[in-house]
């Protein structure tokens, strides 16, 4: 019985103190069901195999939502339903493709391309031919490049300067203006060359998915003509070391890419267990149901590991007979890897009174690793402890702890975000363990083309689904709502005299030896608290007036740092901007020739190790 006496007694001793437990038979019926009898992994592997990838908007989404839906109806939810947030104007669906050197040698490429972007008719066979770099090298190679694969490294982002006076600033602006239309001349000049494509090397061996830039404003008229595709870094460098050694280099291209004319609808998939006492007030489990669509991506792990973990948990309640005094409602969002766009319209939909009679939110979107832990403030802990704490006790060697905060995180790029930011206590679920299988953990998985069912962990699927529905029915069953942040007072910012601050409006910092940091740095949260995909690239350049300029771009944007300082005797870089989501960002780090190691600090309220790497030295700021 895996100490269910040992549970029961525990679930008794903690009820009273924070008033957080339901039924302890309920809870020793819930453990039972959930790893005697689990279908988590049956749930996941048809999401992964049977539906596959689920791109906002596409036939693979629509699927998924009907049949997410009729689970759970059948499994005995009320109200099963899609909750429409919108519209996309053409629906994309990739079929297969395919990528591959065909002389002097075979070689599958691993690869993709973006969604929303054009495809070829059929594949395409031609030879490969480096990018040339002017327009007079265009017109040179034009008896070349007429059925070419064009060969590039992957595109970097323009830098652009801020500051000056208004004639800098013109300057700058028809500088940047100038550069366009040559970019521009030299598309028209390939595309009119009659090139069959282009073909740009990734940063690494890991290929990510990413969206064509207007999809949401895409006319059925007006659909993206350029050919493209990324390959993975080992393959780029075997066509680009061949063609440095004079070989000749012939490539096959097929992308199967279809649109749709629109609209489309997009929802959110909801269902609910009925509160018994208190049916207004609410606890809601979600994931995420859309996914990149990358060739050889599953979405398994992002999020269709999420989405398993919800239908499993309302299937365990609803076997074992729950009847919570609050109504746990489950939701399946749609649009988060746009930009959280289902959970956001979801909650600029709720009332003032809807939106205080949540008592938390859970997000399980961290790939496959167990269910780990919670960030939260103090006045919380009571209550999540004593929720948690049979998970705990059937789960030993897959503990939830708790880590306390001054403020409820305010960023972290995932459902939960929205809540948070309305004063809702949003949670997402900190993920341990292993992180797959096989020794691949989740920056090896996420958006690339290693999603896949085959990297993720049974186990570790068994007690998330677990530990969801016992936290859940707890706080369904509590005599209070989950304690809230209290809306902070609005207060002048305090100084901080050692960072030289400086306006994203002026022109930079001086320096000394900036040379030890400009460039570009690939960046990453570590430690166990990590949330799965908290990546980031930063980079640092000297303007013309010999000042230090930065940007930092990430899954929640592209914006330029406020504040930068360097201390090149103690190797100790300082930087980080104001934001209006999550406050003040402060990086702490300790540069070590092209390693960077170090602290960021959210809003005083959330601390985290990071460390980068460099990987474009000696940038200079150009427009």
């Amino acid at each position: 019985m895996r100490g269910r006496i040992t549970i029961c007694l525990m679930t008794l001793a903690l009820a009273h103190a924070a008033a957080a437990q339901g039924d302890p038979a309920v809870i020793d019926r819930i453990i039972d069901e959930g790893t005697d009898n689990s279908q988590v992994w049956d749930y996941l592997a048809y999401m992964s195999e049977e539906i596959g990838p689920r791109l906002t908007g596409s036939t693979g989404e629509a699927r998924a939502m009907a049949w997410t839906r009729d689970e759970f109806d059948a499994i005995g939810l009320h109200n099963a339903r899609l909750e429409k947030w919108g519209e996309i104007p053409v629906r994309f669906d990739r079929g297969p493709s395919s990528a591959r050197m065909v002389e002097p040698v075979e070689q599958a490429f691993e690869f993709s391309a973006r969604s929303w972007s054009a495809g070829t008719d059929g594949p395409v066979r031609g030879t490969v031919v480096k990018a040339p770099k002017t327009i007079e090298e265009v017109e040179a190679m034009a008896g070349d490049l007429a059925g070419a694969w064009v060969l590039s490294p992957q595109p970097q982002r323009r830098w652009r300067r801020r500051g000056g006076d208004a004639a800098e600033r013109e300057r700058r602006r028809e500088e940047r203006e100038r550069q366009q239309r040559e970019a521009d001349a030299m598309n028209a000049a390939l595309e009119d060359a009659g090139i069959a494509g282009r073909i740009y090397g990734a940063r690494s061996d890991l290929v990510i998915t990413s969206s064509q830039r207007g999809w949401r404003e895409m006319s059925f008229d007006d659909l993206p003509d350029e050919v493209a595709v990324y390959v993975r870094r080992a393959d780029y460098d075997a066509m680009n070391s061949r063609l440095y050694d004079g070989e000749d280099v012939e490539v096959e291209i097929d992308l199967e890419h279809h649109f749709v004319e629109g609209p489309f609808p997009v929802a959110n998939v909801v269902a609910e267990i009925p509160g018994t006492e208190l049916p207004n007030e609410v606890v809601i489990l979600s994931g995420h149901l859309d996914s990149w669509d990358g060739p050889g991506t599953q979405g398994s792990q992002d999020n269709a590991t999420g989405c398993a973990v919800a239908l499993e948990a309302a299937r365990i309640l609803m076997e074992v007979g729950a009847k919570p005094k609050r109504t746990i409602r489950f939701i399946l969002w749609t649009g988060e890897e746009q930009g959280l766009l289902g959970s956001r319209a979801y909650v600029e939909g709720l009332s003032d009174e809807e939106k205080a009679g949540i008592s938390a939110v859970f997000v399980e979107d961290g790939g496959s690793n167990y269910q780990g832990g919670l960030l939260c403030i103090e006045p919380m802990v009571p209550m999540l402890e004593a929720a948690t704490a049979s998970v705990n006790e059937a789960f030993p060697d897959m503990p939830v702890k708790l880590v306390v905060r001054e403020r409820m995180p305010r960023g972290g790029g995932s459902d939960h975000m929205p809540f948070n930011a309305e004063d809702i206590p949003g949670f997402f679920w900190q993920e341990h363990g292993i992180g797959g299988r096989e020794g691949k953990n989740y920056r090896f998985i996420h958006h690339t083309q290693h999603d896949t069912l085959r990297y993720a962990v049974p186990e570790y699927m068994v007690q998330s689904a677990v530990c969801s529905a016992v936290t859940i029915y707890n706080l369904a069953m509590a005599d209070t709502l989950l304690p809230r942040q209290q809306p902070a007072e609005p207060t002048s910012p305090t100084p901080d005299e050692s960072i030289a601050s400086t306006s994203s409006e002026t022109s930079g910092t001086t320096v000394s030896s900036p040379e030890a940091i400009t460039g570009t740095w690939n960046g990453r949260l570590t430690g166990e608290d990590a949330p799965p995909g908290a990546e980031f690239t930063i980079t640092f350049a000297v303007n013309d007036a010999g000042h230090l300029e930065g940007r930092i771009e990430s899954r929640m944007g592209d914006d330029p740092l406020q504040t930068i300082t360097w201390d090149p005797a103690a190797k100790k870089l300082t930087f980080g901007r104001d934001t209006e989501q999550m406050g003040m960002i402060k990086f702490v780090a300790t540069v070590d020739g092209a390693t960077m190691k170090g602290t960021l600090d959210i809003d005083g309220s959330f601390q985290m190790q990071f460390e980068a790497e460099r990987t474009t030295p000696a940038v200079a700021a150009t427009e």
